[in-house]
This record gives structure tokens, C-alpha cells and sequence, in this order.
């Protein structure tokens, strides 16, 4: 039976129908209410897109997409990884005779990880991804801004288990890369507690841990309601700008008023935890418990004190200590200093992107550069016991 495709601007836009059509998806990322999120405070910068595809009238996959303006001049390019990646800004720079690109994004480009499209297991994946990029090539076709200034697809951040569905996607000219990968930290499901979890750490990483929460202790730690979210929301700019500055290779600014309406819809699972020194807001993190999966987010330091007062180290094992609480089986701490994380004893769980240029030729000439880009190298930690 031949699939459908149906296209929208906007979330409310999507009839009542289709989310009753998905109200057996559990999967927090595929939700009205967390989409409308993004969606209400970021289209000042952010085109939102949904593709959803149907077979018989039911609505069977939804693809979340995004178009932003990536600005080469605004990016530091460090790691090994992005040496490769400002080499082809500068080719694309000269080709397009501008210092910035217009790139349509098929996945949430405020969270690392497969959280772009959903197909409900009973369906053909290959044909309904078919369908999607039949959707993405009409999005762009039918808009006469989008036809001309839209220079990159990209579809990100699968996972190894999915390639043998989405390398189907090279028959349609993306080549894939593979990127950064996340940092996944498996909970042992016998661990009932945060000591629990330190005992099975051999003597020089429990030691650390215990030091980074004697340094932090005169941290107060407070866990944020949805007002005051709103209330600190200069601070936590701030504090998240701080950290999105040092990045090498980061998307569009969030709004952090997407926070406020996430802690209003998903309530205790949406983590937002606040550090004070004495009155002083000087870190924060975030995160989204996704059924058995707790996702990190965005967080916020003071650097000119987190040295001192071990805030991103106590962050980190604070996102340990919730996750065992909330009783869940992976922790994702994102692609973000992978050496640190995986003193947590968290390990790289591999990422493919797939991307082409929109113009055959500039897509034929841009390949080469692309099979050149590698994930960043970090050294492996293994903190755990050889039992444990």
C-alpha cells in the first residue's frame, strides 16, 4: 500500500487526528507539547518544518526539521574534527561568495541523538524514509526563498543499528559522514543508589568523585520550578552563553524561555537543576527523562569560578545520581568532551550524519571534503572495576 505525505509549517497546524494517530508513541521528542516548545521560541532565527507520513489515512512517521543560517566567521574551529569542517566552509564561502549557508536540518539541531523522524516499527522504514525525503525535496522546491537560498540537507545523528535502513539514503546523493559520537553511561540496574554505583569505581576514580563533591559542597543545589525558570532566565542566558561560546562547532542560539514551557508541559521529567554560590547563580544544568533513557541538555557554568568550585564536574555526576533515581537505563551525556565523560564511565555510542549540497555539481565537488571529516579523538577512560 502506497504511503502519503503530508506537510506542515506550523504544530498546531497538525490535525488533532495525527497525534491521536501517535498516541501510543511513548517517545517524549515525537510530542505535541515538546515540539511546540521549541517551536514557540526559536522561529526568530529557526524555520520549523514537520513531514508527516500516512498509509491508509493513519498517520504513521513524523520528521521534525529546521532551517538555519550557519555563520562561518562566528565559528572557532579546534578540534581535528572541525579543521575538516572549516576547510569546507572556506571552499563553500568561495563558491557561494557569502560567509554563511543556509542549511535544512532533518533532526532536532538543539540535541545530539536519533530524534528527527519516527516510523512505528510495523512499517516499511526504507519506503516511509523514502517518503521523507520525497517531503524534504518538496518543502524546498515549493518555496521560492527556500529553492534559492538553501544550500545543505543534512538528516543527522543515527545510530549504528539504523545505517542498514538509512544507507539507502546515498541512492539519493547524501554521502554520510560520521560525526562526534554521544557519551552513554549504561546503569547497572543494581545499582539502588549513587554510592552503589562509586563502589564498583576502581580507587582513583572514586576518589576524584568524592573530591569533586567535597570541593562543590558549598555549591546549594536547587532543582527549578517553571517559575523560576522564568525568573532567572537573564542569568541562565548568561551562564549558557558562557558555554556556548567556548564551543567550536555550535548550532543557533536556544531561547531559554523553550525551558520555562518544557518544565511546564513535561513537569518532573524535564530536569532543570540551578548551583548558587551563596546568592549567586553560577551554573545550571538540564535534562529530559525519555522513558528508560535520560538525555542530557544544555548546561550553563561560570567559568571564572568552575575550577574552584568543581561546578561542571559536580554536574556531571549529579546527572549519575538522577538517573539512578529515576530508575533508568542509559544516561546520554551528549558529544561534548568525551574524555571527561567517560571518567563517569560512559562510552561513545557511534553517529552517522547524511548531507549533500542542494546543486548536483556543488554536491559532486563537496564529497571529497566530506569523506575527510572524522569524529574528534579523546582518550578512553575506564573507571569501572574489571567485575563490576
Amino acid at each position: 500500500m502506497n504511503y502519503t505525505t503530508r506537510i506542515f509549517n506550523y504544530v498546531d497546524e497538525i490535525p488533532e487526528q495525527i497525534w491521536k494517530d501517535f498516541s501510543g508513541v511513548s517517545n517524549v521528542y515525537f510530542s505535541k507539547p515538546y515540539l511546540k516548545a521549541f517551536e514557540a521560541h526559536n522561529t526568530h532565527k529557526i524555520q520549523f518544518f514537520y513531514i508527516v507520513i500516512s498509509k491508509a489515512g493513519v498517520a504513521v512517521s513524523i520528521a521534525t526539521l529546521q532551517v538555519m543560517e550557519f555563520d562561518f566567521m562566528e565559528s572557532d574551529f579546534t578540534s581535528n574534527s572541525n579543521k575538516f569542517v572549516e576547510r569546507v566552509s572556506d571552499w563553500l564561502s568561495g563558491i557561494l561568495k557569502r560567509n554563511y549557508i543556509k542549511i535544512m536540518i532533518c533532526g532536532n539541531v538543539f540535541l545530539s541523538g536519533e530524534h528527527g523522524i519516527y516510523i512505528k516499527p510495523t512499517e516499511d522504514k526504507k519506503l516511509v524514509l523514502e517518503s521523507i525525503v520525497k517531503g524534504i525535496n518538496a518543502i524546498v522546491n515549493a518555496n521560492k526563498y527556500l529553492k534559492k537560498w538553501v544550500d545543505i540537507i543534512l538528516l543527522k545523528d543515527f545510530i549504528t543499528e539504523s545505517l542498514p535502513i538509512t544507507n539507502n539514503l546515498k541512492q539519493y546523493s547524501y554521502t554520510p559522514i560520521q560525526v562526534d559520537p554521544n557519551m552513554v553511561l549504561r546503569l547497572n540496574p543494581e545499582w539502588k543508589n549513587f554510592e552503589d554505583y562509586l563502589a564498583d569505581f576502581r580507587s582513583k576514580f572514586r576518589v576524584k568523585a568524592k573530591k569533586a563533591y567535597k570541593t562543590s559542597a558549598v555549591l546549594k543545589v536547587k532543582d527549578f520550578s517553571y517559575e523560576e525558570i522564568v525568573t532567572y532566565k537573564k542569568e541562565l542566558t548568561i551562564l549558557y552563553n558562557n558555554v556556548k561560546n567556548k564551543a567550536s562547532f555550535t548550532p543557533e542560539s536556544l531561547n531559554l524561555s523553550t525551558y520555562s514551557s518544557l518544565k511546564k508541559v513535561l513537569e518532573k521529567d524535564f530536569i532543570f537543576r540551578g548551583y548558587f554560590l551563596e546568592e549567586q547563580l553560577v551554573g545550571f544544568m538540564s535534562g529530559v527523562i525519555n522513558n528508560q533513557f535520560f538525555d542530557a541538555h544544555y548546561v550553563g557554568i561560570n567559568y571564572e569560578l568552575n575550577r574552584k568550585y568543581a561546578i561542571y564536574s559536580r554536574m556531571l555526576y549529579d546527572y549519575v545520581a538522577i538517573g539512578i533515581e529515576r530508575g533508568v537505563n542509559e544516561i546520554n551525556f551528549g558529544r561534548t568532551a568525551g574524555e571527561i565523560k567517560s571518567t563517569l564511565g560512559a562510552v561513545p555510542q557511534e553517529l552517522t550524519c547524511y548531507i549533500k549540497h542542494k546543486k548536483t555539481i556543488a554536491n559532486f565537488l563537496f564529497k571529497p571534503f566530506l569523506k575527510r571529516v572524522r569524529p574528534t579523538v579523546f582518550e578512553q577512560r575506564f573507571p569501572f572495576k574489571e567485575n563490576a
